[in-house]
């Protein structure tokens, strides 16, 4: 079944976990790779890691319209409150992540002079294309934004893969207990 239902979550739902938390994993890895890459090597590989954040971005925007569209599976009912608070402020907390980091590659590239390209179409992010950006009377040159924007991308990236160890530790351990949390995200249990 592509749509979700209380006893679990539908293909769609899984497709947009599995494939966008590969893709994460992926552009993790790279990041971090390619940092330490000779500058004759970069040019390619931060082009990719690029459009690979974007397109993240892009399914993850896709994926929040699914989730508000589709109901949310119903965990086990003997699920204590305090378990249930911290699974969905971990996922809210995902989404945030998912949507800053990329956000803030787009920013660094855009201010640095480095735009992502997609077939020779040019992706700068709206509002940082000027020379300086100004709010509230406090004016901010690119150099200023791509510092910043770098900073705040590093950080949130190792916030991140701090949450997939948790996410992944507690899934493990769910599909250890075999209390039917972890199946439903690997596994169509839409049916009663």
């Amino acid at each position: 079944m592509l749509w979700n239902t209380v006893y679990g979550y539908g293909t769609v739902s899984r497709l947009f976990h599995w494939v966008i938390g590969l893709m994460i994993i992926a552009q993790l890895a790279v990041g971090f790779w390619m940092v330490g890459l000779p500058n004759e090597v970069k040019g390619a590989i931060y082009a990719n890691h690029k459009i690979g954040g974007l397109l993240v971005l892009f399914l993850v925007l896709f994926r929040l319209v699914w989730r508000w569209v589709n109901v949310l599976p119903n965990l086990p009912e003997k699920t204590p409150k305090w378990q249930i608070f911290a699974a969905r402020s971990l996922h809210r907390f995902f989404y945030v992540l998912m949507l800053f980091i990329p956000i803030s590659g787009w920013v660094m590239s855009t201010a640095s002079g480095f735009f992502p390209k997609i077939g020779g179409v040019v992706l700068m992010f709206p509002w940082v294309s000027a020379p300086e950006l100004c709010i509230l009377g406090t004016c901010y040159t690119n150099s200023m934004i791509a510092v910043s924007s770098n900073t705040i991308h590093c950080v949130l990236g190792l916030v991140l893969v701090g949450a997939l160890c948790i996410h992944t530790s507690i899934a493990v351990w769910h599909a250890y207990l075999a209390d039917g949390v972890f199946s439903r995200i690997v596994i169509d249990k839409t049916q009663s």
